[in-house]
């Protein structure tokens, strides 16, 4: 049986390994520390508690209404914040515009007791700037509260609505040069011709009411950039494309590699062992769910204003908690068939710990991990890099994965480990095994689920939706080489770390100590693994392998 290949020189090709971490901080960290906005991540920001006591203060000020309660999450324009990128104009909008229009804001829901005409509480979205606290836009739900009356006379709301715009600052000068139209929800919405960036418009959509003092009460204000339909419809179909390729990758074709993982774990099983893979499958289980707990912001995030947002987050984290119970079963299959695929084709590509050298294997593997993850993140710039001058690469944001929206951001990391342990197990020790015991070709047997996977990676706020695609099947065969040519736990090894240092640079960004304490213990997780390991198996000393 061939056992794996130990010889490979560490010390000859640290000097590879370190290129690749110089090119990723050239051209990735310190771009990002430069302009930590275009990054996604921003410095010196207020605490939610903070944007959620501006908003309480806001609504009492304002409307003179007490507060039950809030919750503040992270909230972004994404059509904006792509549109900037992709034009390149992300500079010039944060120096003129990012104080009063923010891209990014805390949205905080406030519940007040009054009862409106409905019967029902009274729903405040109040959005307040993530730097200086104050707030640049709010919006109230529901009916109207008794005493309040619409403005049904058109020039009487027009005069509402341009006097209440001027108190914001805009000048008669661009007051004048307004369209308005009427919605269902009589809000007023006047578009300011000569307020804009490339072609998008700034845009006032404003709702007055009259008091019975005969004052004017503005439910909402919601200014906002609107992008020219040209860019929606770009990204509408570069999104469907997405969905249908992630669709394919994610369902259909991992959804035929679970199947085939329990025929071939049962028909392989004298070749290894239903026993195989539960540790790993546990551990990835626990902290997939726990990630999707810690997520929870994120999904809200995308609901935008809708009072019932609690309760469908709940419903959707139960339901991707189940997702992630089948996939873990799919994981646990994947790890028995792979394994006995390899070794029914004579290759020993993923040790037993009962098996002599387990334990050195680990700690090499660990340290082969480590370099070859420095090497990839020099490659996976160079190769954004390429694709950015070849496809006028560019990105938006994404709240779903925005570190502003977990509850506990030091967890995020563990991510790394869950990514490494079942796309290696599905795609890359069965996937391959697979392939190759039907095709006799390791290369096309490489690139089948290599494609599969890097589908599945196409949602991505990253455009054009191919983009992800071309990078990740390079990076993709390589992790193909690597478990091949060094094994399971090394190519386990080398994609935790590598997604461990990209989301440990967020942690660094983010700046206080839990945080930076955090990232610092992931960073050197790996090493505590490989010598728990080690020292377990030394201990144990197996006398023979099985």
């Amino acid at each position: 049986m061939n056992s794996l290949h130990n010889d490979w020189p560490l010390k000859k090709w640290a000097w590879v390994s370190l290129s690749g971490l110089l090119i990723y901080i050239l051209l990735q960290i310190l771009p990002s520390i430069a302009s930590p906005e275009a990054s996604g991540l921003q410095l010196k920001l207020i605490e939610k508690s903070e944007a959620e006591r501006h908003a309480k203060d806001f609504i009492l000020q304002e409307f003179g209404q007490s507060v039950l309660s809030s919750h503040a999450i992270h909230q972004s324009s994404k059509s904006l914040s792509g549109y900037l990128a992709k034009e390149k104009l992300t500079d010039t909008y944060n120096k003129e515009y990012d104080k009063q229009f923010p891209v990014d804001t805390y949205q905080v829901e406030v519940t007040s007791p009054r009862i409106n005409s409905a019967g029902a509480v009274t729903q405040y979205y109040v959005y307040v700037h993530m730097q200086t606290g104050n707030i640049v836009a709010w919006n109230r739900l529901g009916a109207l509260i008794d005493e309040e009356q619409r403005i049904t006379n058109p020039d009487e709301a027009r005069q509402a609505v341009i006097g209440f715009a001027q108190k914001r600052g805009f000048k008669p000068e661009q007051l004048d040069i307004l369209s308005q139209s009427e919605d269902g929800s009589h809000t007023t919405v006047m578009v300011l011709d000569n307020t804009r960036i490339g072609e998008a418009k700034l845009q006032l959509r404003i709702q007055p009411v009259k008091m019975p003092d005969g004052r004017t009460q503005i439910l909402t204000y919601k200014p906002s950039f609107k992008v020219p339909a040209s860019y929606t419809d770009l990204v509408a179909r570069q999104d469907k494309q997405a969905n249908a390729m992630a669709f394919f990758g994610n369902l259909v074709m991992s959804g035929l590699l679970f199947v085939l993982s329990i025929i071939y774990a049962v028909l392989y099983r004298q070749h290894s062992s239903f026993k195989r893979g539960l540790i790993m499958t546990i551990v990835f289980a626990v902290f997939y769910i726990a990630s999707n707990y810690n997520m929870a912001d994120g999904v809200m995030s995308i609901m935008g204003e809708n009072p019932d947002a609690e309760l469908n987050v709940s419903v959707k984290l139960i339901i991707a908690s189940l997702l992630s119970l089948i996939l873990a079963v799919s994981v646990y299959f994947a790890l028995i068939a792979g394994d006995g695929l390899w070794r029914q084709m004579g290759f020993k590509l993923w040790p037993r710990f009962g098996e002599q050298g387990f334990g050195e294997t680990v700690w090499r593997s660990m340290k082969q991990g480590y370099l070859l993850a420095l090497m990839l993140l020099g490659i996976q710039t160079l190769i954004l890099l390429v694709l950015q001058y070849v496809l006028g690469v560019w990105t938006t944001t994404d709240v779903t994965q925005s570190p502003y929206n977990m509850k506990m951001p030091w967890l995020f990391p563990v991510i790394a480990w869950c990514a490494a342990i079942s796309e290696e197990a599905i795609y890359r020790l069965f996937g391959i095994g697979l392939l190759r015991k039907w095709l006799k070709n390791t290369f096309i047997a490489s690139l089948i689920p290599t494609v599969i996977w890097a589908m599945g990676h196409v949602t991505y706020p990253l455009y054009p939706s191919t983009t992800r695609l071309f990078e990740l099947v390079i990076i993709g065969l390589i992790f193909s080489y690597i478990l091949i040519r060094f094994g399971f736990i090394t190519a386990v090894f080398t994609h935790a770390i590598f997604n461990t240092v990209m989301m440990c640079v967020m942690l660094f960004f983010l700046g206080d100590a839990v945080n930076i304490a955090a990232a610092l213990f992931y960073l050197v997780l790996p090493v505590i693994i490989a010598w728990l390991l080690r020292g377990l198996h030394r201990r144990f000393k197996p006398s023979q392998a099985t």
